[in-house]
């Protein structure tokens, strides 16, 4: 199959994992043969379109052809590592402090300022490969100024053994003693990125076993003192470029490889000497300029918009100029990152489906709203505003990152432009109207009327882990948010009531459930909601979808973490067909079930939950 047809049906598997039932095996061969007939049957199309005179399609997709290369390009870079200059010499210091010295445990710190380079310092002595043979286990934390000790425990121990239920159900005590069991004996490195406040490690210290086994535990951090007071070892402090570095690093994001042309090079490092050496400026800076057209009339004027900047060493001008440069339609994209917690590991699934809702991301005529929320990801992360994290095995972004200086500025610009707010603190008031809340602190007081007006927000994200939502809590929300569009909860959502159908311009609905939450219904009233396209509920014990789900004609996405089974459809009911369905995950296999695939009751199926995007 073409090229281009690989990335167009990426998702569509069809049905892939299809089923979970082992008891209906025998059926599911049966709906294997066919599927893989019909299959066949497609191919052998395919292979003779010439003589069928099937021709159009091959035409009207030259445009897609071009795009899915760039697609492909555009992974091939990423997969490559990371580009780091300058760092050389701190590479080796590191590693040599790691893998020498004290056979007792011993801590090493990064200190730099925002935007240095020092999460990116660690990773590259992370993944040394010196490094990765002398330590039998390693593991890495982000901390980050919001953190939960509970998290940073759980993020620790998933990377050294599975987490079982008994586990995820230990009070923290109980983690920490747990965590020092399975680190005990073991020469190990622990990387503790972006500390704050001295306290994280008076509260996580005891959790790791100080014997004479060479340990070490590495931590990034923006403040001297805080890394003074876990080691009395002298922190690394992190330098800013020089001259010939920094030029290094821009050429690298600018030219991938190729050298730069000879007229532009004298105006060129003078665009880049505004950076003052600092990588993430260089970095965003060049992002903005590898789009631009590489001439010396171009580039001037980016010098002169450079040299009204003052203050050079904080880099939110330079940020501020990245965004002025967004197209229009990446702008909106670009700023809703910033409701998500600092450091926060951010599904893309999870941000494409608030895109859709928003109204952010539009399909076309021959492309899905999906395809199109990759490219507009793909092109933040090109302009070195988006980071990755983790890919699927498509080269496709699975989870993503943004760095906290420009969370700060989407946060910042995002409030100016009443487009939303993050509310973290419960003493302070949000006396503007949002279009969008993300509400972080752990604490009910948030959860108010009293203090804020939520009648134009057309978003909520809530997530404090720790807050037991109940039926006070739900009606906040539907007495309150009336044009809501999209509601993402974080855990601890045991009911959803009734009156949910009253927010009748919702689009996007997600309970990230805790694993052992017991949500065990989903009300009836829910099927009432005209435009809602996404249901993503996580760790619930739902077994029984609601009679009308087949009245959902805009339903694209269905997604419950146990088995689901589907409702007969009424007889009496105007075509029973979930015509706009896309994904459907946990599907209990019944004759029901079977008799109602190939009853084509969702002829726009095109993947389960097996699928990762």
């Amino acid at each position: 199959m073409c090229i281009v047809e690989v990335i167009k049906q990426r998702r569509r598997n069809f049905i892939g994992e299809f089923i979970h039932s082992f008891d209906h095996a025998n059926m599911l061969h049966h709906a294997a043969s066919n599927i893989t007939n019909i299959k066949n049957i497609i191919r052998e199309i395919y292979n003779n379109r010439n003589m069928y005179g099937i021709e159009e399609e091959a035409e009207a997709s030259s445009g897609d052809a071009e795009q899915a290369y760039q697609l492909l390009e555009r992974r091939r870079r990423y997969l490559e590592e990371d580009d780091v200059v300058g760092y050389v010499d701190d590479t080796e210091t590191l590693a040599k402090k790691l893998i020498q010295g004290t056979p007792q445990r011993d801590v090493i710190s990064i200190i730099g300022m925002g935007g240095l380079g020092k999460s990116t310092l660690a990773k590259k002595v992370y993944n040394n490969s010196n490094v990765k043979n002398h330590f039998r286990c390693q593991a890495w934390v982000y901390v980050s100024q919001e953190y939960k000790i509970r998290e940073l425990l759980l993020s620790i121990l998933k990377c050294l053994i599975p987490i079982s239920e008994e586990i995820y159900e230990m009070p923290d005590e109980e983690l920490k003693r747990t965590l020092c069991e399975n680190l005990k004996g073991k020469r190990y490195l622990l990387v503790m990125d972006d500390i704050w406040k001295t306290q994280v490690w008076d509260e996580i210290k005891d959790s790791f076993p100080n014997e004479l086994t060479g340990s070490r535990i590495l931590i990034t951090s923006r403040i001297k003192e805080v890394a003074m007071y876990a080691s009395k070892n002298d922190p690394h402090f992190l330098r800013l470029l020089n001259e010939n570095e920094s030029w290094e690093l821009f050429c690298k994001k600018m030219f991938r490889g190729e050298s730069c042309p000879s007229n532009l090079e004298e105006l060129g490092k003078q665009i880049v000497r505004c950076c003052k050496g600092l990588p993430l400026s260089i970095i965003v800076l060049g992002g903005i300029l590898a789009l631009k057209e590489k001439s010396y009339f171009t580039w001037s004027k980016w010098l002169c918009r450079d040299n009204l900047i003052q203050d050079k060493t904080q880099c939110l001008d330079i940020l501020g100029l990245s965004y002025i440069d967004l197209p229009r339609y990446l702008r909106s994209c670009f700023l809703n990152v910033g409701v998500f917690p600092e450091d926060y590991e951010i599904s893309a699934r999870q941000l494409t489906k608030l895109g859709i809702a928003e109204g952010f991301i539009q399909g076309t005529c021959n492309r899905e709203e999906e395809d199109v929320a990759e490219d507009y990801l793909e092109e933040l992360i090109d302009r070195s505003l988006i980071q990755v994290a983790s890919r699927r095995s498509d080269g496709g972004v699975k989870t993503c990152r943004i760095h906290d200086l420009l969370r700060d500025f989407c946060i910042k610009e995002g409030a100016q432009q009443k487009f939303l707010v993050v509310h973290s603190n419960p003493k302070h008031s949000l006396t503007n109207k949002p279009r969008r809340v993300s509400i972080l602190c752990e604490t009910s007081q948030c959860l108010s009327l009293d203090h804020w007006d939520p009648s134009c927000a057309r978003s909520l994200l809530l997530f404090n882990s720790q807050l037991n939502f109940d039926t006070n809590h739900w009606r906040w929300i539907y007495k309150g948010f009336k044009l809501i569009r999209a509601l993402y909860l974080k855990k601890l959502v045991s009911s959803i009531p009734k009156q949910l159908g009253k927010l009748i311009h919702l689009r996007y609905l997600m309970i990230d459930g805790d694993k052992y939450d017991r949500l065990n219904a989903i009300p009836a009233s829910i099927c009432k909601l005209p435009f809602l396209q996404t249901i993503d509920i996580k760790f619930c014990v739902i077994n029984w979808l609601p009679k009308d789900i087949w009245r959902m004609k805009q339903l694209r996405y269905l997604k419950i973490s146990k088995g689901i089974r589907l409702p007969v459809p009424r007889i009496t009911m105007y075509e029973s067909t979930l015509s706009n369905l896309q994904v459907l995950s946990r599907l209990v296999v019944t004759s029901q079930t079977v008799s109602l695939v190939t009853k084509c009751r969702f002829p726009n199926w095109v993947q389960n939950s097996a699928a990762t995007f």
